[in-house]
């Protein structure tokens, strides 16, 4: 694949994207809904579900060597109740800007909320089944990118932790929450296979300078519960575990169907980067803690 020129990378100012653009260095071309300078790309998926020929429009104007579709509606519980902005930004948005991109190689970030979690870690030849209006909707632009784009690249992840500018993932609230002594519930029954954003991230460039099409599992290699997961963080952060509640998933009646034996076999991936890429949680979260110093 070329590089001369750069790569697209919409959601850039999200966790993941974040962590791509800091990899990417000068060949990132970031693009996100709400730019934070005139150097980022004005990009709504949203917009571009409604209005297909900005898609068009913006490659035309990036001409990037690739695309990564890092950015969607990832707020489980509010996909449940507004369907329409989870369709737009999981689904046809995507499928609108692979479109434009079909000439280039393009890459989208989907989940192991695709499976209705009765038989994790997922392996990717296994039929999905999704519970929740963000699993399928997340299926739904899987299906009609592969479909339509000739070079797509679809990854799903899980659980993603680590560096974070939103501080929005779990292990950031874990930590708010436990050290302002309020209670912190994790369900035991949730399963997943942890994921750190920076793996994350080098394994998708990897798998763009390899070529590699179709669809490609992305976790970290442990399959453990919130609740463990929650308690080696606490372990290696220091917090204080007094207010950390388990409980079982239907106790915190969600309004979203979770996957509880979910996450994600990494065989393939492991093919074709080689091992070693994907950090275990606890080497994970203490790269996760120097950061913060």
């Amino acid at each position: 694949m070329s590089s001369q020129n750069g790569f697209l990378v919409v959601g850039s100012t999200g966790q993941l994207g974040t962590a791509l653009c800091a990899q990417l260095g000068a060949r990132a071309i970031p693009a996100a809904r709400r730019p934070p300078s005139e150097a980022t790309v004005v990009l709504d998926l949203e917009q571009l579900a409604a209005e297909p020929s900005l898609a068009a429009e913006i490659v035309a104007a990036t001409k990037p060597a690739a695309v990564i579709c890092a950015a969607g509606a990832t707020d489980v519980e509010r996909c449940e109740t507004d369907q329409a902005w989870a369709a737009a930004a999981n689904h046809l948005g995507p499928l609108a800007l692979a479109r434009a991109a079909k000439d280039v190689p393009f890459v989208f970030l989907s989940t192991d909320y695709v499976f209705d979690g009765e038989a994790g870690p997922y392996a990717e030849d296994e039929a999905p089944h999704a519970l929740s209006v963000y699993g399928q909707t997340k299926l739904d632009g899987e299906l009609a990118i592969l479909r339509e784009h000739p070079n797509a690249l679809v990854l799903r992840t899980t659980t993603v932790y680590g560096p974070d500018p939103q501080k929005k993932n779990f292990l950031y609230t874990l930590t708010r929450v436990l050290n302002a002594g309020n209670t912190m519930r994790c369900p035991t029954d949730q399963l997943a296979t942890p994921t750190h954003v920076d793996d994350l991230a080098t394994a998708t460039l990897k798998l763009l300078e390899q070529g590699a099409t179709g669809l490609v599992h992305v976790a970290g290699p442990q399959f453990l519960s919130r609740y463990e997961f929650a308690q080696i963080a606490c372990e290696i952060l220091g917090l204080p575990t007094d207010t950390l509640q388990s409980l079982t998933t239907p106790e915190l009646a969600q309004k979203a169907a979770r996957p509880l034996l979910g996450g994600l076999k990494i065989d393939k991936l492991n093919a074709l980067i080689g091992p070693g890429v994907m950090r275990a949680p606890e080497q994970g979260i203490r790269d996760w803690k120097a950061t913060l110093a």
